[in-house]
C-alpha cells in the first residue's frame, strides 16, 4: 500500500513539475490568414497518457508506425493486483482498437481494448463482453460507449 502511494505521488510530482510548453501539448502552428504563429493543441498521438481516478492509476506508452499502434500499458487498481502488459491495435477513423495482453496475478490474459482519440487525450472504451479462455472480447464492438469523465492524459514521456 506504502508502495502504491509512493507511485502516486510521484506520478503528480511529476506531472506538476513539467513546464507549460509540454504539458499543454502545444505546438506552435501558422495562421493561414494573417500568417502569424500561434499556440494549437498537440494533434500527435504517439506519446506517454496517464489516467488517474481516485486511487486508480494506468500509464500507456503509443508507439506509431503508420496505422498500428503499440506500447506498454499497465493499470494499477487501488487493493488489487497489477495489470502489466502491452497493446498491439490499429487506428482507423479516430478510434485506436486492439488487444491487450496482460499478465496479472501470474496469469497472462488478453483483453480487446478501444479508445476515441481526441487531442492531448484517449477515451477508453466500455461495453458488454464475452470470455472465450483467457481472452475477454466486446460483444458487438460498433455499439461501444465511451467514457465521458476519465480520459487518458497525455503527459512527458519520462523514460
Amino acid at each position: 500500500m506504502i508502495r502504491f502511494f509512493c507511485v502516486a505521488t510521484l506520478i503528480l510530482i511529476i506531472l506538476s513539475c513539467n513546464d507549460n510548453t509540454t504539458t499543454t501539448g502545444s505546438t506552435t502552428v501558422t495562421d493561414s490568414l494573417s500568417g502569424k504563429a500561434v499556440a494549437g493543441k498537440d494533434t500527435t498521438i504517439g506519446g506517454c497518457y496517464s489516467q488517474l481516478y481516485n486511487r486508480d492509476t494506468a500509464m500507456l506508452q503509443i508507439d506509431m508506425s503508420g496505422t498500428n499502434v503499440t506500447g506498454p500499458l499497465s493499470y494499477k487498481i487501488f487493493e488489487k493486483d497489477m495489470n502489466d502488459g502491452s497493446i498491439k491495435a490499429e487506428l482507423t477513423d479516430s478510434i485506436i482498437t486492439g488487444w491487450y495482453l496482460f499478465r496479472s496475478e501470474g496469469v497472462m490474459s488478453v483483453r480487446q481494448v478501444a479508445w476515441r482519440v481526441r487531442p492531448g487525450e484517449l477515451w477508453p472504451a466500455s461495453g458488454d463482453v464475452t470470455q472465450r479462455n483467457d481472452t475477454t472480447m466486446f460483444t458487438d464492438p460498433a455499439n461501444l460507449q465511451f467514457d465521458s469523465n476519465r480520459p487518458f492524459v497525455k503527459i512527458k514521456c519520462t523514460l
